[in-house]
């Protein structure tokens, strides 16, 4: 079982997150993750990183981030199939979910290259990294103890 963020937008691309709040696939004990772009026209290099921060202690935080190229007209996401442990996530002294809310931060930095330029000092656009609004908050991650 997954279900989507909002659509947002980095640069001029739209994209969402993907969460699997009991894991993807074989992956069963972690919380998955993932970047998933939306009505793609064309190839885009992205930087990005997901952060769930502890509601109760600032300082508590899982980061993860990576670059990808999301190649034109692809819905394929990219993330972590094992983004952090789900006996984390749920352990009531983190502060990961309070009052059944989780809140995931997402960072998207977003460039295409000049097609005769396939060089990093080809930039053609780019995008500042955007934070995702806060987002209506969803009650999908229940607590399963």
């Amino acid at each position: 079982m997954y279900t989507y963020s909002d659509v947002f937008t980095a640069g001029s691309f739209k994209w969402r997150a993907c969460i699997y709040p009991k894991g993807m696939g074989k992956v069963y004990d972690h919380l998955s993750l993932y970047l998933v772009p939306v009505d793609l026209t064309k190839s885009v290099n992205t930087e990005y990183c997901f952060a769930i921060t502890s509601q109760t202690d600032r300082n508590n935080k899982v980061r993860k981030e990576q670059k990808q190229k999301f190649l034109e007209e692809t819905t394929r996401g990219w993330g972590w199939t094992s983004f952090m442990p789900l006996s984390e996530l749920h352990d009531p002294s983190k502060g990961y979910i309070v009052d059944d809310t989780c809140v995931i931060s997402i960072e998207v930095t977003c460039w295409t290259m000049k097609e005769e330029d396939s060089s990093d000092d080809g930039v053609k656009e780019s995008g500042d990294p955007h934070k995702v609004p806060e987002a209506k908050r969803s009650k999908t991650i229940e607590n399963s103890q």
